[in-house]
């Protein structure tokens, strides 16, 4: 196994989650939610508008990003 220092982000997106690296997106831990979600945009090849319905949170190892979750 090999450790890094990098953040990982965890991404819930269109049925699938993905454990990506920040750096290899090229985002900082300390990015914004928008900076972020234009990151994952870009990766995703779709418009950041895309994740308006997402939330962020952020954890000490990661950062996740998902739909928002309706319970009930």
């Amino acid at each position: 196994m090999v450790l890094t220092n990098s953040t990982m982000l965890h991404v819930r997106f269109n049925g699938r989650s993905e454990d990506l690296d920040l750096a290899a997106l090229d985002v900082r831990a300390d990015a914004s939610d928008d900076e972020l979600r234009a990151a994952l945009a870009q990766r995703y090849r779709c418009t950041a508008s895309a994740f308006d319905e997402y939330i962020v949170v952020r954890e000490p190892q990661a950062i996740i990003v998902r739909p928002i979750a309706f319970y009930g």
